[in-house]
């Protein structure tokens, strides 16, 4: 009995370690989805033309690992300079902006930039829509 009592140990052992790390990887997601934040930028959008609705512009601005006021300004930050180079005649992304690297993510629709920035632990992401005209 003492045999099947050791063989059993370690079985329990492992298990009991691969909830403990499952658990822990849960928790640490669910954390990360409890951090995002999601901003208001609705004064960072325009229409395309005088009187119509805001269609262009920032959407769905979310920041982890910071606040809404700093997305906010890094945000209107891409934004600006992105349309200064479009007013130029260049198409360049904005790699960086206050200290934020962004990359571009795939996209979910037409005429849309998606974004992301990480400086340290803060991430920020959003949509820029462009407008065709």
């Amino acid at each position: 009995m003492s045999q099947h009592v050791l063989r059993l140990r370690p079985t329990v052992l492992a298990v009991t370690m691969l909830i403990a790390v499952a658990v822990a990887l849960a928790a640490a997601t669910g954390a990360d989805a409890q951090s995002a934040r999601t901003c208001r930028s609705a004064d960072l959008r325009y229409p395309f033309m005088k009187g119509g609705p805001e269609t262009f512009g920032v959407f769905r601005l979310k920041i982890a690992g910071g606040g809404c006021a700093t997305a906010h300004r890094v945000a209107k930050g891409w934004m600006q300079r992105f349309e200064a180079g479009l007013r130029a005649g260049r198409v360049k992304l904005r790699r960086t902006v206050s200290g934020f690297a962004f990359r571009q993510l795939p996209p979910n629709a037409a005429q849309t930039y998606r974004l992301i920035g990480r400086r340290g632990p803060a991430t920020i992401r959003f949509d820029y829509v462009v407008p065709n005209g």
